[in-house]
């Protein structure tokens, strides 16, 4: 018994017919929809902007203009302190919480750290049941 011969035709045909079924729904606009990020989230982006603006601020800016660098240096500190007080959501969240407060782990939390940082728990932890 001899298997029949393959028909390239038909192969390329259904590889097409495969390439529309799954093309249809981005060229039709029904993109899938991205999750939107959660304020925790924005907040913590929002520092890490804040933190990139002031690393790459030119080198002279404290010596030339004091009033501008103290400026961004305020504007990198409030995006800290925001992010510090913004509640994380998930779990994954909390750990990012727990690596911003306390520099990546170089450094140890402060009290008022320690309480935020046991509310969260409890507050994660009752949304889980």
């Amino acid at each position: 018994m001899s298997a029949a011969p393959l028909n390239r035709r038909a192969l390329i045909g259904g590889a097409g017919i495969a390439a529309v079924a799954l093309a249809t729904p981005l060229v039709a606009g029904a993109a899938p929809a991205t999750p939107q990020p959660s304020r925790f989230a924005s907040l913590i982006r929002a520092n890490e902007a804040a933190v990139h603006r002031f690393n790459t601020l030119p080198e002279y800016l404290e010596t030339r203009d004091r009033a501008a660098f103290e400026a961004e240096e305020e504007r990198m500190h409030e995006a800290y302190r925001l992010a510090a007080y913004a509640s994380p959501t998930t779990w994954p969240e909390f750990a990012c919480w727990i690596e911003h407060v306390s520099d990546g782990g170089h450094s140890a939390i402060d009290d008022e750290d320690v309480e935020r940082l046991l509310a969260h728990t409890r507050r994660l932890a009752k949304l889980e049941g």
